[in-house]
């Protein structure tokens, strides 16, 4: 089945995303964007430190089964469709190094970095300056790439929180917009 035709499912937040979460609780303003919102639970995080929240997902049916609902839902990919200014933009992206896209809820194309660096080009233009981007990758991508990115786009880029698990490291990579 295409991309298109596949049923939608259900995301269920992992170690990911719960890292995410971790990092997006110390960050608080206005207006907050969750991009690939999946279940919406980074969505409700960000609703207890952010006057308005906007989640997006790709997936028309996912944003319509959320386990957390959203109260802000668009279907789009990244930010496309939107404008700022946001303070913070949270994304947990399809980010392992695959071949090719075939499952878009996971795969992240070559070394883990053509669909994680397609939502951050779409965030960053939508940051108010000194908004901030916050983005999980894995040791097993190369995650250095989408640091680069972030400078290339005008925002200083690190290393916020690190996990290790059995088989790699998860990373949340912390934007500051110029």
């Amino acid at each position: 089945m295409s991309g298109s035709q596949r049923a939608s499912r259900e995301y269920v937040p992992a170690e990911d995303t719960f890292l995410l979460a971790d990092a997006a609780k110390l960050e608080s303003g206005r207006a907050a964007l969750d991009m690939g919102t999946g279940s919406g639970y980074l969505a409700k995080v960000l609703q207890e430190r952010f006057e308005t929240v906007v989640a997006t997902d790709i997936d028309l049916g996912v944003l319509r089964g959320q386990t957390y609902p959203a109260r802000m839902r668009v279907c789009c990919h990244g930010a496309s469709a939107l404008r700022g200014p946001f303070d913070l933009a949270v994304c947990n992206p399809p980010y392992l190094a695959t071949e090719a896209v075939s499952d878009r809820s996971t795969d992240g194309g070559p070394g883990g970095v053509p669909v994680p660096a397609s939502m951050i080009r779409t965030a960053a233009p939508l940051l108010r300056p000194g908004g901030r981007l916050l983005f999980v990758s894995s040791s097993l991508s190369d995650y250095g790439s989408l640091i680069r990115l972030c400078s290339q786009l005008g925002a200083e880029a690190s290393v916020a929180l690190r996990k290790k698990l059995f088989f790699e490291e998860l990373v949340v990579v912390r934007a500051v917009a110029g």
